[in-house]
């Protein structure tokens, strides 16, 4: 069936989330903010949703220890309800669909997260907060950016090891380890690469009439940029592999 979450809530034991079921965090202008904090990972064969009605409070979803896998027929979606932050704190292993149509932030200490399945950054931004040990994201599906959107990732380590990010929006990459086994081009996608390291072996290709500003950054010896447009370099940076202009 469907929970609603006002307030602070907890699960302790097992949760289990049946296809066709909603899990709802939906914060409102009774209680404020809706969190839910879940101690045990969990797989999500439904619904989960982040919103708000009568006032712009935020939608949290917490699970503590363990991995919150979004299964191949799970949905997790940000809402843009009534305004005000969302945010998934939490390891994710995204198998299934991700839409964000409210500003959405990922963050978990030490989280080696991995989305095989979709990420749909439509009407809203995307922010990937990493921090603690070794923290990481590894895509091996697809990661669509709305026109005017931004998927900002802030520090420890990006793998782009197989599918595709594109759309029509901006990667700002912010205090990055970059590792890219497909190439990458922003003939259609913005990137801003800032105090940030871009790996290889796939080749960061700046495309015909783009600018790409180097900010303090480096292409690694296994990397390459293809420079068919602009580059500009801001502070000190670096290009340890092959350069093409």
């Amino acid at each position: 069936g469907t929970v609603v979450v006002n307030g602070g809530s907890a699960v302790n034991g097992a949760l289990t989330t049946a296809v066709g079921s909603t899990l709802r965090m939906q914060s409102d202008g009774t209680t404020g903010f809706a969190t839910l904090t879940v101690a045990n990972g969990f797989t999500n064969n439904g619904l989960i949703e982040l919103t708000s009605v009568g006032a712009g409070y935020s939608a949290q979803l917490t699970v503590a220890a363990g991995t919150l896998t979004n299964a191949a027929g799970g949905t997790i979606t940000s809402l843009v309800g009534a305004g005000g932050p969302r945010t998934l704190d939490a390891q994710l292993d995204n198998q299934g669909l991700v839409t964000v149509n409210q500003p959405l932030t990922l963050s978990h200490a030490g989280a080696a997260h991995t989305s095989g399945g979709t990420i749909d950054v439509a009407a809203g931004d995307f922010t990937l907060n990493q921090s603690g040990t070794t923290p990481s994201f590894t895509n091996t599906g697809t990661v669509t950016l709305g026109t005017g959107r931004t998927w900002t990732v802030s520090g420890g380590t990006l793998n782009q090891s197989a599918g595709t990010i594109g759309g029509p929006g901006t990667v700002s990459l912010q205090s990055v380890t970059a590792n890219f086994t497909t190439g990458f081009t922003n003939a259609t996608t913005a990137l801003v690469v800032n105090a940030s390291t871009i790996n290889g072996p796939g080749t960061l290709t700046n495309a015909a009439g783009q600018t790409l500003t180097l900010r303090s950054s480096t292409i690694g010896a296994s990397g390459a940029l293809d420079n068919q447009g602009t580059v500009v370099v801001n502070g000190g940076s670096a290009v340890n592999g092959a350069l093409t202009t």
